[in-house]
C-alpha cells in the first residue's frame, strides 16, 4: 500500500515538474525575448506547438533585426488566430507544400500582385473570386 502511494506521489510530482517546465516563467531569458509575442497564450499552446516555437529561438539570434521583427510579427498574427483559424491555416500550408514549385511560384507572384492593389481593388477582387467560387 505504501509503495502504491509512493508511486502515485512520484507520478504526480513528475507531472507537476513537466507542467512547470512548460510554464512561461521557466523559459530562459533569450527564449522569453524571442517568444515575447506568445507570452499571453503560452499556457494554451499544446506541447507540440511550444516545441515548434522553442525551435525558432535557436535561429532567432542569428537573424537580422528586421528578420526578427518579421518573425515576431508572424507570431503575433498566429497567436491572434482562433484555434479553428489556426487549423485552417495549417491545412492550407500543407496543401501548398504539395503543389509543384513552378505553380507555387506563380501563386506567389499573384499574391504579390494582389498585395499591390488598393483596398477598394482588393475588395472587388475578393467579391469577384467569391462569385466565381459560388457558381455551380
Amino acid at each position: 500500500m505504501a509503495a502504491k502511494r509512493f508511486a502515485l506521489l512520484s507520478l504526480a510530482l513528475a507531472a507537476g515538474v513537466a507542467a512547470a517546465s512548460d510554464d512561461w516563467s521557466s523559459l530562459a531569458p533569450a527564449e522569453k525575448r524571442a517568444l515575447a509575442p506568445l507570452s499571453g497564450q503560452w499556457r494554451q499552446l499544446d506541447d507540440g506547438e511550444r516545441q515548434k516555437w522553442r525551435g525558432v529561438v535557436d535561429r532567432f539570434d542569428k537573424l537580422t533585426p528586421d528578420e526578427q521583427s518579421r518573425v515576431q510579427g508572424r507570431m503575433r498574427n498566429w497567436s491572434s488566430l482562433s484555434p479553428s483559424d489556426r487549423a485552417r491555416a495549417l491545412e492550407q500550408y500543407r496543401a501548398l507544400r504539395t503543389i509543384p514549385p513552378e505553380r507555387r511560384e506563380a501563386l506567389h507572384d499573384k499574391w504579390q500582385e494582389y498585395q499591390q492593389l488598393s483596398p477598394e481593388e482588393r475588395a472587388k477582387a475578393r467579391k469577384k473570386a467569391k462569385q466565381k467560387k459560388d457558381r455551380p
